[in-house]
This record gives C-alpha cells, structure tokens and sequence, in this order.
C-alpha cells in the first residue's frame, strides 16, 4: 500500500488482511466490495462484525491512489477540514462515519465530499473518485446533522454486514493466531468463543494477551492456559 496516505501517520493494524478475514454470510457484501464503480458503497453493521477489517484488507491489497480515513479515532483531535481535497484520491475510505456525522462541522464537510464526489462522476467520470464508507446504521437511520446528508449516502449502494456464526468466529481467532505464530487448536478457539462472549474485538484482545503471556511462559495455546491466563 505505497501509494496510500494516512492523516496523522494512522497505521493500519497488519495482521487485518484478506488472509484473516472470514466471509461468513457476508459473500455478497464481499464482492460488490472488491468490485464496485459506483462513486458509493456504504456498508453498515452492528459493532465487532468486521466493517473496519474489511476496509484494513482493501487498502492492502489496492494498487491505485488511496485515502483511508478512521473517523473514530480522528474525531476530537483534528478539524473536520481534513476532508477537504480527498477527491483527488482514486479510493476514499471513510471508517465509522457515525463518529462525526452529529457534529455539525464535520456533517458539513462530509456532506461537501460527497456533493464533489459526485459532481465529479459527473464531469470526469475517468477519474472519479470511489467511495467506501461505513457506519453502525443503514444511511437512513443514521444520526446527522444536516439531514441533506441522508439522501447524499444513499446515491449509492448500501449493504447490511452480518454478524459471525460462533463457528466463523473461532476460525477468524485461529487465522489470527497463526499470523501471530501461534498455533490455536478448534477447540480451545470455541472455548474462547463460548467462555469469552461473542464480541470479536474483545476476543482479538484476548488473544493478544494470550500472545503475550504465551511468549513469557513459554507455553503452547491450551485451553488450560487460556483458562489460566485469563482467570476463567
């Protein structure tokens, strides 16, 4: 990803690739994602389902000119003016729009970059931006400031991510855990699962801090280490 650039040198995590993403029943979502010409593809879904994974893996793998924007953590630490000139990208990322679109200023600057995206559809259609975009709510649920905005998100296409199935997301820990050099039998993976709750981010912590005390103790992955480790 040597052509994309990163407001605040914001570095994307590298273990978030297409190797480590699991589909699920989230085929559809998957391939309008790799795909699509359209100036918007706005892809929503409840917290943890792999909205920002996804994003992390398209910049990975994308060669042409990008911006990937993590609205959450700018929020509260830059101007909203950042989004001034994105256009100029031939893919722009914006990662949990809903972080920003209450905020009046920052609901004005979006809703100016789309209102540019799509002029520039429009005018030079060979060199019109992309953009994905997502959120914890469908474009019309979403909580703005300037209602215009609801209409600008759904010029495009918007599609629901589906949350895993337990048995999807104890192979999304075992993925994980061979990029880190651990080996994570299937079972003690469902152990985690069903002991740990059903939030991935809370589960991909974990892991790490398996990962950690792992390299300290010099012990393999088991379930009674896990159950050590962990306190459960």
């Amino acid at each position: 990803m040597t052509q994309a650039q990163l407001p605040l040198a914001i570095q994307l995590p590298d273990d978030e690739t297409f190797a480590t993403f699991v589909v699920g029943d989230n085929q559809d979502a998957l391939a309008l994602a790799l795909t699509h010409t359209d100036t918007l593809l706005y892809l929503w879904g409840a917290h943890g389902v792999g909205k920002s994974h996804l994003l992390h893996a398209i910049c990975a793998e994308t060669q042409e000119p990008l911006m990937y924007v993590s609205l959450r953590e700018l929020y509260g630490q830059v101007q909203p003016q950042v989004l001034q000139g994105l256009e100029r990208y031939k893919l722009i990322c914006l990662d949990d729009i809903d972080s920003v679109s209450h905020d009046p200023d920052w609901c004005y600057e979006l809703f100016a970059l789309l209102n540019r995206c799509r002029d520039q559809q429009v005018q030079q259609p060979q060199q019109a931006s992309r953009l994905l975009v997502t959120a914890h709510a469908g474009p019309a649920a979403l909580e703005v400031a300037l209602a215009d905005v609801h209409s600008r998100l759904q010029w495009g296409v918007a599609l629901q991510l589906k949350s895993l199935s337990d048995g999807d997301k104890a192979q999304a820990l075992q993925l994980r855990a061979k990029t880190l050099g651990l080996h994570l039998s299937a079972d003690t993976a469902q152990f985690m699962v069903q002991r740990l709750g059903r939030d991935m981010r809370t589960l991909m912590a974990c892991l790490k801090q398996l990962d950690r005390a792992s390299i300290v103790a010099k012990r393999r992955l088991t379930t009674p280490f896990v159950k050590h480790v962990l306190g459960i």
